[in-house]
């Protein structure tokens, strides 16, 4: 991986998207009020384009800066813990679906939905107990749902990222 002033740009940009997507969806109202901790993960969505338009050593950095940044920025040091844990099972899960090449950006996103709220849990379970797992069915329906939401939109950046002439810009 070359690391110049153009793929600094780049990764930039992406972060400074995924930054401010994290913090639209702050503040947009909770979409299941009952349920503490649902979101539709839109900051992912940055995460989900570069694996599939650049690489995945640059999503995993984004991944991680985004989680930094806005965990600092937005929910403090436990906030972070928690979003850290659940962004590296997410990462993991979508990245080895993506290499079979049999799952498109609706799945991948989706396993990912599903694997940050299990990581969540994981991270949970370490200070409030194994309880916290009676809460994960619910979990893995809004996971799965909204990662797809996220998957489909991002596939759609992805088509006019292919089509457009920024990518060849910066990659």
């Amino acid at each position: 991986m070359r690391i110049n002033a153009r793929y600094i740009a780049f990764l930039g940009l992406f972060l400074a998207l995924s930054v401010a997507a994290g913090y639209f969806e702050r503040i947009l109202p909770p979409i299941a009020p009952a349920l503490p901790g649902i979101k539709l993960g839109l900051p992912n969505t940055a995460v989900i384009v570069l694996m599939y338009i650049k690489d995945y050593k640059t999503a995993f950095l984004l991944n991680v800066l985004r989680v930094i940044i806005s965990g600092m920025l937005f929910s403090g040091l436990w906030g972070t813990f928690y979003a850290l844990f659940g962004a590296l099972f997410s990462f993991a899960a979508m990245a080895l679906l993506k290499k079979t090449g049999a799952f498109g950006s609706v799945g991948v996103s989706a396993a990912g939905g599903v694997f940050h709220n299990f990581g969540q849990i994981c991270a949970g379970t370490l200070f409030a107990g194994v309880e916290l797992f009676y809460y994960f069915p619910v979990l893995i329906v809004f996971g799965a749902a909204s990662g797809a939401v996220v998957g489909y939109l991002s596939g759609l950046i992805i088509i006019r990222l292919n089509k457009s002439k920024i990518r060849s810009i910066f990659l």
